[in-house]
């Protein structure tokens, strides 16, 4: 168990198992929900098991139902599979959120969770984020651009990730907040991704994107890809309809002297 001193955020461990030299992807809800989606893929293809659950006083009443069982919002997985830039990882490991935990205290759960992740001896950690797109420029596939932490440095060079510029906020810039000055590489990989509704294809790209970090796992992200399509398709005449309905309810516009007005 880790808990963040001053607070009562803490992570619990529901099983007792050794992540010494594991990879862990860390997936929160942001633009495009990308962290939350590819996460959630990783974790339900991998058949992964719940590890341990963060817990705080701060979090919203909120739990997550699978079949009447409940579990907590912020879990952990884990699943044996080689892993990492030198094949050395017997682990992988996912982080995810089904919430979006207040902004005051983003920067508390970064360093639990990289404190969790030093002291279960995990020797990597990749965080995946959401860059709003406008509607259209994001029928295009996503791009994506890296950042790292001095440790993380030379993940960057190796995998030739495009260098990103810029700022990153939410979760993700929390963990690279809280990784600077730490021995265990931090990288986060940004994708671009649909403003207003979920974005499966960036979620795809991430993944493809995380695949080289994994390199006995080969993922097939076209299930992904096509739900991308009808999330999409869904979306639009959703949005289509929103604005018919608005549009009749809407008053009619004023007439004669109003029209100069307008």
């Amino acid at each position: 168990m880790a808990s963040e001193p001053g607070g009562d955020l803490r992570i619990l461990e529901t099983r007792d198992e050794s992540l010494k030299g594991a990879m862990m992807v860390v997936g929160f809800p942001t633009h495009g929900l990308v962290g939350s989606v590819a996460a959630s893929y990783l974790v339900h293809t991998l058949d992964m098991g719940a590890v341990g659950y963060a817990m705080s006083e701060e979090f919203p009443p909120t739990v997550i139902m699978e079949e009447g069982i409940v579990s907590a919002p912020v879990r952990i997985y884990a699943s044996r599979l080689v892993c990492g830039p030198d094949r050395r990882c017997d682990q992988l490991v996912v982080g995810l959120s089904d919430i979006q935990p207040a902004p005051e205290m983003l920067n508390r759960l970064s360093r639990a969770f990289l404190d969790w992740a030093e002291s279960k001896g995990i020797q990597l950690v990749v965080a995946i984020e959401g860059q709003p797109l406008e509607d259209e420029e994001a029928a295009t596939d996503a791009r994506i651009v890296a950042m790292a932490n001095r440790a993380g440095g030379p993940l960057l060079e190796k995998y030739r990730f495009e260098r990103a510029n810029g700022v990153v906020t939410g979760f993700a810039g929390g963990l690279m907040l809280a990784a600077l000055g730490r021995p265990i590489p931090v990288l986060c990989l940004v994708a671009q991704a649909h403003k207003e509704f979920p974005d499966a294809r960036a979620a795809a790209k991430v993944i493809e994107s995380v695949n080289p970090l994994v390199p006995m796992l080969v993922l097939d992200t076209k299930p992904l890809r096509e739900k991308a399509r009808q999330i999409e398709t869904q979306m639009r005449r959703s949005l289509s309809q929103q604005r018919q309905s608005l549009s009749a309810l809407r008053p009619p516009e004023p007439a004669g002297a109003g029209e100069m007005y307008r």
